[in-house]
């Protein structure tokens, strides 16, 4: 068997040096809504850490009795708009100001500046959203340390992925490595062109049932608090300049997982050819 020294080979995320930092979770459903209370502990961390930190939660759905129990809401609050749902209950448990945004996501509301990180991870549904949210990675482009990292979550009934990027260029040179590791990763929806195509359920006249629909979206009650969890793990290595993969893929009925470690073929790999190490998922 060959031995894979993908990892012993791997170069560390270089991120800019940041005194400020923004932390934004699009999407507080399925995936979002378990990973909520690390990404404020995260910045309750930070913000001990001498950092500035401000956190957002953006969602513009409510509550339904079918969210309650497989994302992390109770009865009490259905009718509630999530993001706002969670975000105080989160800044009251970990003294942290939390914004929320009970709107679709807009790409004009991320603005780079001096010394400041923005990480936007994405816990959406739909490829529409998707696209939104890769649009903030334009900033990047003349950037040699980008400002604005994306991580992407996404899953289905028992499998999942989590993607982190940072630009939209498909030429393999331009993720050269420099001395110091690796500053630029090719964004999910690079890694994954599928991301940005619409699921039948996405489908304005998609002429599916109710039961259809319910049986196209139905999920393990363990998939989505899986992800958060190795999404949380990402944040936490990316904003301590110790990630070293870029791409994570899962699947809870064989108990396997796969990584994709940060090294120059690797990268390469990825950007040719595209979807070939998993099957990209909406869910989320």
């Amino acid at each position: 068997m060959e031995l894979n020294l993908d990892l012993a080979n791997s170069s560390p995320v270089v991120t800019v040096n940041y005194s400020k930092i923004e932390l934004w979770l699009v999407g507080c459903g399925g995936t979002g809504s378990w990973l909520a209370p690390s990404l404020v502990r995260l910045g309750r961390v930070l913000s001990q850490q001498g950092k500035q930190v401000k956190l957002y939660f953006v969602d513009p759905d409510h509550v339904e009795s079918a969210n309650v129990l497989r994302q992390c809401f109770c009865d009490a609050e259905i009718g509630l708009n999530k993001a706002k749902t969670l975000a105080l209950r989160y800044s009251v448990a970990w003294k942290m100001e939390v914004t929320a945004i009970a709107q679709l996501f807009q790409p004009e509301w991320i603005v780079p500046s001096y010394n400041t990180l923005i990480v936007v991870t994405a816990c959406v549904d739909n490829a529409k959203a998707r696209e939104s949210i890769t649009q903030v990675l334009q900033h990047n482009t003349h950037r040699s340390a980008p400002h604005i990292w994306h991580l992407d979550c996404g899953n289905s009934k028992r499998s999942g992925q989590v993607l982190l990027g940072s630009h939209l260029s498909t030429n393999p040179n331009d993720y050269d490595f420099e001395a110091l590791g690796c500053f630029r990763l090719p964004a999910p929806t690079i890694q994954q062109p599928d991301l940005l195509v619409s699921q039948l359920e996405e489908l304005p006249n998609n002429n599916l049932s109710c039961e259809q629909m319910a049986l196209l979206n139905s999920q393990s009650l363990s998939i989505n608090q899986r992800v958060a969890a190795e999404a949380f793990d990402y944040l936490l290595q990316l904003t301590t300049g110790k990630v070293r993969r870029f791409a994570t893929y899962f699947d809870l009925e064989s108990g396997s997982g796969k990584s994709l470690y940060t090294t120059q073929v690797s990268i390469i790999q990825a950007i040719i050819l595209g979807h070939s190490c998993a099957t990209p998922i909406a869910f989320a």
